[in-house]
């Protein structure tokens, strides 16, 4: 097990690629904090995390879910806090918490944009904040890790709100790259392409259409699954990535690159 008695919050872990993330350091041996928000995950996601931890412990692995708002700054103090005192370290952050609500660029007022600007920006910035001094405070060798896009790369006509927060997020890794280097500690981003999840699965597979235009974008002609992120957010919680900090990894499937 590669991250045998390490101990992991992801947030936003209660479905899509948060809970391959969360499934996939537990199986590796981390005990897992599946973070989730009752605003983000009501309706049809409620006990959403609760199934994640059940799915991790049905498979010998350990796991507790926690609920907080990222956007709050004391309530993700108060997640890193109670972590530590369950656990007494914390290892990985991984900041994967996002909302993209798709919206035209002048029907965007402020509102929203300080929605997804709290949630996405200000939620990673308080998580790898609190993890890195807990971390630093414990002596150790962590990683913080987080879900960026490869829309922080490429813009998107309904995305301008988004894109802008995930750009934001890749300058907030690097800068803390060199900030907890001095510490050991690592910060590293992975950029998903188009990810099947709960959110577009039932709108790909009414949509045959799209879902293919999508496949047909992407070199190795299929789309990337929540899995294919985990694998990558796994390698960079692991030992295998020690010394590599400051980078970001496009997980897409070459859909990216392909212009033609």
């Amino acid at each position: 097990m590669r991250l045998k008695d390490k101990v992991a919050i992801v947030t936003g872990g209660s479905r899509g690629i948060g809970r391959a993330i969360c499934v996939k350091l537990a199986n590796e041996g981390a005990k897992v904090v599946v973070n989730y928000s009752e605003k983000a995950d009501g309706g049809e996601f409620i006990g959403s995390a609760d199934k994640v931890v059940d799915e991790i412990i049905s498979a010998s692995g350990k796991a507790v879910a926690f609920e907080a708002d990222v956007a709050n700054r004391d309530s993700v103090y108060e997640m890193i806090d109670s972590t530590v005192r369950r656990y007494g370290r914390l290892d990985i952050m991984v900041a994967n918490a996002g909302i993209c609500p798709f919206s035209e660029f002048l029907e965007i007022d402020e509102e929203l944009l300080d929605r997804v600007i709290n949630v996405n920006l200000k939620g990673s910035f308080f998580c790898a904040q609190a993890a890195m001094k807990k971390m630093i405070e414990k002596s150790i060798q962590g990683r913080i890790i987080f879900t960026s896009s490869v829309s922080s790369v490429f813009g998107g006509e309904l995305q301008a709100h988004y894109c802008s927060t995930k750009g934001a997020i890749n300058q907030l890794m690097k800068s803390i790259a060199i900030a907890a280097g001095k510490y050991g500690i690592t910060a590293n981003a992975v950029l998903p392409g188009t990810v099947i999840t709960d959110i577009n699965r039932n709108e790909l597979n009414t949509n045959p259409e799209l879902k293919h235009y999508f496949e047909e974008r992407t070199p190795l002609g299929n789309l990337v699954t929540p899995e294919d992120i985990a694998n990558a957010t796994l390698f960079f919680a692991s030992d295998e990535a020690s010394c590599i900090s400051g980078a970001t990894l496009i997980v897409d499937g070459g859909m990216s690159i392909n212009l033609q």
